[in-house]
């Protein structure tokens, strides 16, 4: 069985249990990412993201995500979502901004 834990400080609640953390095997860390990579990554990520214009990948990452594959896995989710309310759903500037609401409500 295999256990991912994300976000900041999950790697400090696994220790602070001796149970736990003598049943970790490895650590990894996933770092941003890099510019020209991301095209490559986020289509190999998910199929939904296989089809769409590498320009268009690059605005999604420069707009919203920044490199941070957590925020891609977050609106991947939306995306599914979204297409099972609209099966024949594009990806265009349009439902790409209300995702990108999604993932972050105004203050």
């Amino acid at each position: 069985m295999v256990l991912v834990l994300c976000g900041a400080g999950s790697e400090r609640a696994v220790v602070r249990v001796p149970q736990w953390v003598s049943r970790v095997c490895g650590w990894q860390e996933v770092g941003r990412l890099a510019g020209s990579g991301v095209v490559a990554r986020v289509s190999a990520f998910h199929l939904l993201w296989a089809g769409v214009a590498g320009e268009e990948v690059a605005w999604v990452d420069q707009f919203c995500m920044h490199g941070v594959l957590r925020t891609w896995a977050a609106l991947t989710m939306h995306r599914q979502n979204a297409l099972l309310t609209v099966p024949d759903a594009t990806v265009d500037g349009a439902l790409l901004r209300r995702l990108f609401r999604r993932l972050s409500p105004p203050a």
